[in-house]
């Protein structure tokens, strides 16, 4: 376990020396956060609601803020798997005396930390001078804390598990892909799942999804401890069942080196 943190700190350390990319980062929160602001503003201008699904304005603006926080802070490590698979490279990293894909697993939240502080110190500034109100509370962003710390997590396994994909299909875009659109859809990370239909719901109450984006932003503005005893217990199991998910697969992965050139 030190090595590995060892590698996340490395990791993180390294990402402040790309000030300019955390700069264009930061540029990128700016310009989600304004148009979400004057699209939500509008909403409940023309609906002539002061509430909707449960969610004020300035709920859903915060809202929303902590899920572009999360989505803007991930790490794409699967494409550095993937590369590596494709090239053969990846053989030469198997005399490391740590285990290949929880060594990206350390990288991957290691470049994830240091954006997550900037992505909210950003979207916090940007939101709180846009619509001039605080939602959430001292004990919300506390959890919020804890719980984007699991999604991070559970975003870099996903990640991590895309990654190792290639090893049977190469290019591993697309799996990329269809996981972002589950995020931004049955994940919460656009529309709180109180909007969606009924069946809707309960279907994305079963996956993963939603402990990455909406069950973090929704403690956030809407703290409630049952609520995040029980998000939290769902981040945790997924964290074990997408961990024991890897090793099966980096198991059978490693018999197909050959075929890669490694």
């Amino acid at each position: 376990m030190i090595r590995y943190g060892f590698v996340l700190w490395t990791s993180a350390r390294q990402q402040w020396v790309y000030r300019a990319e955390l700069g264009l980062r930061c540029i990128s929160m700016v310009l989600f956060m304004g148009v979400f602001m004057a699209l939500w503003s509008t909403a409940f201008g023309v609906s002539g609601r002061t509430e909707l699904a449960g969610y004020r304005l300035a709920e859903m603006v915060w809202y929303l803020a902590m899920t572009e926080t999360i989505v803007l802070s991930t790490s794409r490590v699967f494409v550095e798997i993937s590369e590596a698979v494709k090239a053969g490279d990846l053989a030469y990293t198997l005399a490391r005396p740590l285990s290949y894909p929880f060594y990206q697993l350390a990288n991957s939240l290691g470049n994830s930390a240091p954006r997550f502080l900037l992505n909210l110190l950003t979207a916090a500034v940007v939101v709180t001078l846009g619509i001039r109100q605080v939602a959430g509370s001292p004990a919300g962003l506390v959890a919020f804390l804890g719980m984007a710390t699991l999604a991070l997590l559970l975003d870099s396994l996903i990640a991590v598990l895309i990654g190792l994909s290639a090893f049977w299909i190469e290019e591993v875009m697309p799996a990329f892909w269809i996981y972002q659109k589950l995020l931004f859809t049955v994940g919460g990370m656009f529309l709180p799942l109180e909007m969606f239909p009924q069946w809707l719901r309960r279907i994305a109450g079963w996956l993963p999804f939603q402990f990455i984006t909406y069950a973090p932003a929704r403690a956030f503005v809407a703290f409630e401890p049952r609520f995040v005893m029980r998000s939290m217990a769902g981040q945790v199991m997924y964290a074990v069942v997408l961990v024991v998910l890897i090793t099966v697969v980096w198991q059978r992965a490693q018999r197909r080196l050959v075929v890669h050139g490694g």
